[in-house]
């Protein structure tokens, strides 16, 4: 009798911890996780990525065709203005300045001499040896002597200036970003062959989805962050938004400024960037996924004297996965959360308050 009594005597505790766990579901129906309403920050950003540049970015080349001979600064090196950054051979240059030299030399000696004779003939001139029609062959004499001079000049000055072409220099401070021709190479006038950024400031271009366009203003903060560096980020702001669309990417370029340069930020590094488009002190939020869409409005379950109903509330901005109810509901009120039992307008709920 006794293993049978025992064996009763579970059933009946069975029996009873099923009714203690069902009395309460039957008698105060299920219980629902609800959030309390009250005002929070919300912050509304958008993250996208882009990379590093230079403000005053140019393209060189050279204004001679010719053969490289050297490369005296590497790719990526910060130079002063004026350093040179690739040479030209310049034999033939050089060889046509000293020519030009040689004729001015030649020319100059002319005119030196015909200036003596302009001279002596002028004295003899005065006294009666010569006549003045013999005094004026001498002084054309000079002034050609002088044109040549001045023609001969010219030329050394344009011999300098092509021997001075064969030199590609740095047009400020800054830096050699790239280099796509090395020693031998053949170089075409006016063809770039130099990348250089200038020292200066420094930009963040970022590709931001068409979508956004409408929230974006000038003067909106942002944190970035280099992929290189990601647990160094910086503030930056925004200063320029492009005017058009990219018709394949469908993006946009946005421009910022940082507030203050890190050291290790460096030509088209990768970065990515959170830009803060709207921030409310207070806003009444509820986690998105406890909305839903019916009759093209916003609906969320909510808990009032103990029984559950649907309310239509009108959203705001979402940001983090919450969203801002700007009517509808008010501070206090309880809503339920997302993976709460299926519910029915009306029906008794228990509620258990999440933080």
């Amino acid at each position: 009798m006794l293993p049978r009594f025992r064996f009763l005597f579970v059933i009946v505790l069975i029996a009873l911890g099923a009714a203690l766990w069902w009395l309460p579901r039957l008698l105060y129906g299920p219980e629902v996780a609800v959030l309390k309403l009250a005002p929070h920050p919300l912050t509304q950003t958008i993250v996208t990525t882009g990379h590093v540049s230079s403000a005053e970015e140019s393209r060189l080349g050279a204004t001679l065709t010719g053969r490289v001979l050297a490369t005296p600064v590497a790719e990526g090196a910060a130079v002063a203005a004026g350093a040179v950054l690739l040479v030209l051979e310049s034999d033939e240059v050089q060889a046509q300045l000293a020519q030009a030299e040689g004729n001015a030399h030649e020319a100059a000696a002319t005119q030196a001499e015909a200036e003596r004779q302009f001279s002596r003939q002028h004295g003899l001139l005065a006294q009666g040896f010569i006549s003045r029609a013999a005094l004026d062959a001498e002084d054309k004499k000079v002034q050609l002597a002088r044109a040549r001079v001045a023609v001969t000049q010219a030329a050394v000055t344009a011999a300098r200036a092509r021997l001075e072409q064969t030199r590609i220099l740095a047009p400020a401070a800054g830096r050699l970003i790239a280099r796509e021709v090395e020693v031998g190479d053949v170089v075409s006038a006016g063809k770039p062959v130099l990348t250089f950024a200038a020292a200066g400031k420094t930009e963040i271009r970022l590709d931001v989805d068409e979508r956004y366009l409408a929230q974006l203003k000038v003067g909106q903060v942002a944190k970035v962050a280099a992929d290189a560096w990601p647990d160094a980020p910086f503030a930056a702001r925004l200063v320029r938004i492009a005017p058009q669309v990219d018709l394949e990417r469908g993006t946009l370029e946005a421009i910022l400024l940082p507030d203050t340069l890190p050291a290790f930020l460096t030509h088209n590094m990768t970065v990515s960037a959170e830009i803060v488009v709207a921030r409310k002190a207070a806003a009444l939020t509820v986690p998105a996924a406890a909305l839903f869409e019916r009759g093209g409005k916003s609906w969320l379950w909510r808990v009032q004297d103990g029984k559950a109903g649907q309310v239509a509330v009108v959203t705001g901005m979402v940001a983090d996965g919450m969203a801002e109810i700007k009517s509808g509901l008010a501070a206090g009120d309880l809503v339920v959360l997302p993976g709460a039992p299926a519910l029915s307008s009306g029906d008794k709920v228990r509620v258990k308050e999440q933080g």
